[in-house]
């Protein structure tokens, strides 16, 4: 009999079995690597954490519910905690301007790598649970397509729906529902968004720094949401952390504004924007908008679109040219055709009901010896290292109440 199984080999399982404080123990992974997610996060540079305090790292998360479930993990493991284990194992951190915590290799490799040769538990490839039964109050029966397999504790860290590519199939959900726990539905959350007659899929790649965007629904002028933050252009609409954001209460048809040039006051920037093209009437409109901040491509295309030659200089603009040319930049429109589904959302919003689990071991309610960690429990965070951050500190909990 083992005294821990743990079932996924996500970042949360990987975290709680680096941390783990026995060696019989065994980590089972469907899939032919473990890691996959943790492989691709942060653009292949894994975003770890983030350097906020406690308090300001669970505002990112989706609702007091979530927050006030979180706060003993986080309290258990913040992530000045989190940061230290990694360098103390050999894996040097670095710290943006912004807060965002990345391995200083800049390759998320090094992350999974690490987890890996922490393990303390074997570690089971292209395994699939099949069944979980709890014959008695001391034991659980794990069975799987290598065999039945015994544990007095069990660990679900499967993870939720996003990047099924990954692994995160959803799969684990069934397994909780055997045990007798209930599955919030799982929807897409830090998902990327399509949009209508989308004129710059040959900007894919290039971001937006610092920028403001507003939300409105369809038809309204009073707007539901403002933040300020990065936005990237994709292939078929938009992406970036105030997007991913955002996405968990963005719908169809919605229209979104935003500048094209950072700022925090898009009437301040208009009216800078105006004084720039009037002072300097000799000077082409493109190496104006070129010298304000936007990038080369993005200035020719803006410009093209009002059926101007990328030549033009800016005292042969007409007053509406400019005006259309200024408010582009300080308010540029786009209607949200779609809001991508899991195939390419960052994280799951959903999974196993949080009223079912303690959140001060995480551990069932239902079943004595059953804990769950990471993305398949019923929070989400933003975009920023908040969601690594939590799987560990809900894997690490779990892991300091295991009874062995």
């Amino acid at each position: 009999m083992y005294d821990v199984i743990i079932i996924g080999g996500g970042a949360a399982g990987l975290f709680a079995s680096a941390n783990l404080p026995t060696r019989n123990a065994l980590l089972i992974e469907h899939t032919s690597e473990v890691g996959k997610k943790v492989l691709i996060t942060g653009g292949g540079m894994c975003n770890i954490t983030n350097t906020l305090s406690v308090e300001a790292f669970l505002s990112h998360f989706g609702g007091k519910e979530q927050r006030n479930f979180l706060l003993p993990a986080l309290q258990n493991l913040p992530p000045s905690a989190l940061f230290s284990w990694f360098e103390q194992r050999g894996c040097p951190l670095v710290v943006r301007e912004d807060g965002k915590v990345f391995p200083k290799s800049l390759d998320a490799h090094q992350i999974r790598d690490l987890l890996v040769r922490e393990s303390r538990a074997a570690i089971m490839l292209d395994t699939k649970v099949e069944e979980i039964s709890k014959p008695d109050e001391t034991s659980f029966l794990v069975r799987t397509s290598r065999g039945v397999f015994e544990t007095r504790n069990l660990l679900l860290a499967t993870g939720g729906m996003s990047y099924p590519r990954t692994g995160s199939d959803g799969s684990g959900y069934q397994l909780a529902k055997m045990l007798g726990h209930g599955i919030v539905p799982p929807k897409s959350g830090l998902a990327a968004i399509a949009v209508e007659d989308y004129p710059y899929r040959h900007l894919a790649g290039n971001s937006l720094r610092s920028v403001q965007v507003e939300f409105f629904r369809k038809g309204e002028s009073k707007r539901y949401a403002q933040a300020v933050g990065d936005v990237l252009f994709t292939h078929d609409g938009l992406s970036g952390p105030v997007i991913l954001t955002a996405s968990r209460s963005i719908l169809k048809g919605d229209r979104i504004t935003a500048s094209l040039l950072s700022c925090t006051n898009k009437t301040a920037l208009e009216k800078e924007m105006h004084a720039l093209l009037l002072a300097q009437p000799k000077k082409q409109v493109s190496t104006l908008l070129k010298e304000a901040g936007l990038f080369s491509a993005l200035a020719q295309t803006l410009i093209s679109s009002l059926s101007l030659k990328v030549e033009t200089k800016a005292g042969d603009l007409s007053k509406q040219n400019r005006i259309q040319l200024v408010r582009l930049i300080t308010d540029h429109p786009f209607t949200v055709s779609s809001v991508k589904g899991f195939q390419s959302a960052m994280v799951t919003a959903g999974g196993v009901n949080l009223a079912e689990v303690d959140r001060k071991r995480m551990e069932s309610t239902l079943q004595k010896g059953l804990f769950f960690s990471g993305e398949m429990l019923d929070y989400d965070g933003e975009s920023g290292g908040f969601n690594l951050q939590a799987a560990c500190s809900t894997a690490l909990l779990a892991v300091h109440h295991l009874s062995l």
